[in-house]
C-alpha cells in the first residue's frame, strides 16, 4: 500500500464548533504518560498513571474577524471565555483528510497579542486539554 502524505493543507481545526483552517498556521496535538517505574524484588516494573495532554497552537491575529464574512476570531474566542469561564473546557476538532479526526476540549487561555515590524502578527500559545485526545479513523 503506497503511504500516504498529509500536509498541514489536508488538516482542520475547530473549536467550540467554529473552524479556524484559516488563520491556522500550525497546530500540534501533544499527549504524554505520567509512567512511573519500580524497582521489585522480580525487577522493575512499570506503571502508567494519568495522561497529559496539550495543543500548542500558532494563528494569524484574527482580532476583531469575528461575523465578517462568516469567520470567527479565535483570540477574541478564548480572551472571552478565559475571562468568563477558564475552567470550562472547549471542544475541540482536529481532522486529517485521512479520516483520523482527534476530539477533546481544551481549557481558554489568553491570547497574547503582539507584533514584529513588517511581518504577519501572530499568536502562538499552549491550551491544556481537559483529557487525553480521542482518536477515531475512518
Amino acid at each position: 500500500m503506497a503511504t500516504t502524505v498529509i500536509t498541514g493543507r489536508d488538516l482542520s481545526l475547530t473549536i467550540d464548533s467554529k473552524s479556524y483552517d484559516a488563520q491556522a498556521i500550525s497546530v500540534a496535538l501533544n499527549t504524554t504518560l505520567d509512567r512511573q517505574a519500580y524497582e521489585t524484588l522480580d525487577g522493575r516494573v512499570f506503571k502508567t498513571i494519568d495522561y497529559d495532554a496539550t495543543m500548542d497552537l500558532t494563528i494569524l491575529a484574527d482580532w476583531g474577524a469575528s461575523g465578517a464574512g462568516g469567520t470567527y476570531s479565535v483570540c477574541e474566542l478564548l480572551w472571552d471565555k478565559a475571562s468568563s469561564a477558564p475552567d470550562t473546557g472547549l471542544a475541540y476538532t482536529f481532522t486529517a483528510a485521512t479520516g483520523a479526526v482527534f476530539t477533546g476540549s481544551v481549557y481558554p487561555s489568553f491570547p497574547n497579542p503582539n507584533g514584529n515590524g513588517k511581518d504577519a502578527q501572530q499568536v502562538s500559545f499552549t491550551l491544556q486539554c481537559t483529557a487525553k485526545p480521542t482518536l477515531t479513523v475512518s
